[in-house]
């Protein structure tokens, strides 16, 4: 049987696992779909994930990509495997994709989203945005996107335990609204979304740490431009929550 490439777009609440990669000793997204696959298809496959999201993160549409010589239709290959993920893993879509198709190295954009839930508590989110109970000036939140804006060496949004060495990436966009929670409209929910050629290890947790600060008036964003140029990771305000993080998309 000739190899084919095949393309998975899944969404996952990662509130159980230790984020999308393999781990020596803890579940991960990764090893999960891996069982199911050598279940399904009796080979030994290794996944190719479109990037690495961390433990208590989620994904609303994300890609990955793997080789298999099994006969089975790409369409088949979904609906095998979620009647055998767990519940907090879904495929959306299956298809046979070129065989020079990488999830990571194809991407052209990802999309990343944060929730915000600011004064009083929601217990059914309690797993899927981050609680704040100060009030966020928004305008003034905004105003803080505009520095993250283009290209700039993120560094020092960076966080330890990375080797990545180009710390070059460009942020398209960044919006920040107000949203509905249909469940409950009185939940003060705020959504952050950040678009970028790229991300480095846990760079959309730090800039959404510093525009949570910016709308706490904790900082001024005045001074933003000197923490992004200063490459001091000490002077960065602290990390936003995983809870709250979901990979959108990513484009191709």
């Amino acid at each position: 049987m000739k190899e084919k490439n095949v393309k998975l777009v899944i969404s996952y609440n990662g509130s159980r696992f230790y984020g999308w990669q393999r781990q020596k000793k803890e579940k991960s997204i990764q090893e999960t779909i891996e069982k199911a696959l050598k279940k399904i298809t009796g080979e030994d496959i290794k996944l190719i994930g479109c990037g690495r999201t961390d433990s208590k993160v989620h994904a609303i549409s994300y890609t990955v990509n793997f080789k298999t010589v099994s006969h089975l239709t790409a369409e088949q290959v979904k609906k095998a495997l979620n009647a055998n993920l767990p519940y907090d893993i879904y495929v959306k879509s299956a298809e046979v994709v070129s065989s020079k198709f990488h999830s990571r190295y194809s991407a052209k954009k990802k999309i990343y989203r944060y929730l915000i839930i600011c004064g009083e508590r929601s217990p059914f989110l309690s797993d899927f945005a981050c609680y704040i109970k100060e009030k966020l000036d928004i305008k003034n939140m905004r105003k803080a996107a505009g520095y993250f804006r283009g290209k700039h060496n993120f560094s020092v949004f960076q966080a330890a335990g990375s080797s990545v060495k180009d710390t070059i990436r460009t942020i398209y966009k960044i919006s920040i609204k107000k949203e509905k929670f249909t469940l409950d409209p009185e939940v003060q929910l705020i959504s952050i979304e950040i678009t970028a050629d790229g991300f480095l290890y846990k760079m959309a947790r730090n800039i959404i740490g510093t525009l949570i600060y910016a709308g706490l008036g904790k900082l001024s964003i005045e001074e933003i431009p000197e923490i992004i140029a200063s490459g001091d990771r000490k002077i960065v305000p602290p990390t936003a929550p995983p809870e709250g993080l979901y990979l959108k998309k990513v484009i191709y």
